[in-house]
């Protein structure tokens, strides 16, 4: 009877979310007012589709969250056999049906700080799980056309460490969201200091120009995304050095786990929406 009108529950509220052992309401989800990760942003984090009940590219997404973890010294020793246990119940909790998407959102934070200090006490070892929580909702991808602005305020560092890696700080791009909406535009293309094209806000980008598909190399700062490195696997695109010139025939794509759009407009030039977004998007996933 309490598995019924759990069910139930999750049904109407399209999100379940777990910390410590427990299933819960995303809202209730608690993370301590002294946690690094809310404190000072200090975490990591991966979005992962949910599709005919699978976590797609899970061992991906994983292996990705492993380097993140190495790069910033956070000492993460995942259980994954554990991890996958959790994301799969999570998947039949959410009861998808006909069809229906979903995505996963895992998040790892470094654990709680002692003080005020940024100092790290390498010499604390925890359970993994005390510092991980996991939100599960129904999405419905977005295929629609986006119209974009380059920022005039923000660059991608191509040097950063910290770009190899998909973190809780978003500063960035909110910033450049906020632009792009003060001048009427969607969403915003970033550049590199070096003046080289390099992503989005939360999307990599995929170019195809002379009946080629081309993506910024990893070299320009930006993240390497996963369905991007699908694609390289596929050998459908390559990575290239490309500068912030374009022309109308281009064709020009915004793409995350999550959505893939057609851009139909950067600042003053406007691209011809002829490409099946859709379609490009669900062939990664094959």
């Amino acid at each position: 009877m309490e598995t019924f009108a759990f069910n139930r529950f999750i049904e109407m509220k399209q999100s379940i979310g777990w910390q410590k052992n427990k299933w819960l309401d995303i809202e209730d989800i608690y993370i301590s007012a002294n946690d690094r990760g809310l404190k000072f942003g200090d975490g990591i984090f991966e979005t992962v589709l949910i599709k005919n009940n699978n976590a797609v590219l899970i061992d991906e997404h994983i292996q990705r969250l492993e380097n993140s973890s190495r790069v910033l010294n956070m000492n993460l020793n995942i259980n994954k056999s554990h991890l996958k246990d959790i994301i799969n119940l999570g998947i039949a909790q959410l009861s998808l049906k006909n069809h229906q998407l979903g995505s996963i959102r895992i998040n790892y934070s470094r654990g709680l700080n002692k003080g005020r200090t940024l100092r790290i006490n390498n010499d604390q070892q925890e359970d993994y799980k005390n510092n991980l929580w996991i939100e599960f909702y129904l999405i419905k991808p977005n295929f629609s056309p986006i119209s974009t602005f380059i920022s005039q305020t923000e660059k991608r560092n191509q040097y950063s460490l910290i770009n190899q890696c998909k973190t809780f700080s978003y500063n960035q791009s909110i910033q450049v969201l906020i632009e792009a909406n003060k001048k009427l535009f969607d969403d915003c293309l970033m550049l590199n200091t070096a003046n080289e094209l390099c992503c989005g806000s939360t999307f990599n980008i995929l170019l195809k120009r002379n009946n080629r598909w081309i993506t910024p190399r990893k070299e320009s700062g930006c993240l390497q995304g996963i369905m991007v490195k699908k694609a390289i696997k596929l050998k459908i695109i390559k990575e290239e050095l490309i500068l912030p010139k374009f022309y109308n025939d281009d064709i020009l794509i915004a793409i995350n786990s999550l959505s893939c759009r057609q851009i139909n407009r950067v600042n003053d030039i406007k691209f011809i929406t002829t490409f099946d977004p859709k379609y490009f998007w669900e062939l990664l996933y094959k």
